[in-house]
């Protein structure tokens, strides 16, 4: 006779079923269509972004890479929350980062201020807009920093 719960020869557990977990999907590969249009799901799904305020704020990221330069932007504001690939229109604030620095910021390594200090961040456009928006920022970065977990 074999063991309990299994044919002759066979481990105990061999006959239990694997729990029904999901396996989390491989991340997309960073700076990449991909990774642009998985961040902009998770945005777009979220809720505490969800009608903001009745002006849009447009913040653009422009990331320079060896190869090429990446640029995208988020929009908050009435609407649910969207990140769209390239250039906006007219951003309200624009983050100019080195490759390191966006891969340090999304990996959670560092924060714009460190970036800010040691140059591989730069600001364009109005500045105002971190203090005047600044609650509606730290909940785009929180969520954002969700997704890299």
């Amino acid at each position: 006779m074999g063991p309990p719960g299994g044919a002759p020869g066979e481990s105990p557990t061999a006959s239990v079923p694997e729990p029904n977990v999901r396996a989390r999907p491989a991340a997309p590969e960073f700076l990449t269509p991909a990774w642009i249009a998985r961040l902009d799901e998770v945005v777009a799904s979220a809720a505490e972004l969800a009608d903001l305020d009745a002006d849009p704020l447009v913040v653009e990221a422009q990331v320079t890479t060896p190869e090429a330069s990446v640029t995208y932007h988020l929009v908050l504001g009435p609407g649910p929350a969207r990140i769209h690939p390239g250039a906006a229109g007219e951003p309200d604030l624009t983050l100019v980062l080195t490759v390191e620095a966006a891969r340090r910021l999304h990996e959670g390594t560092a924060n714009a201020q460190v970036c800010l200090a040691d140059g591989t961040l730069r600001l364009r456009g109005n500045p105002e807009v971190l203090s005047r928006r600044a609650a509606a920022l730290a909940r785009a970065g929180g969520l954002l920093a969700a997704f890299r977990r």
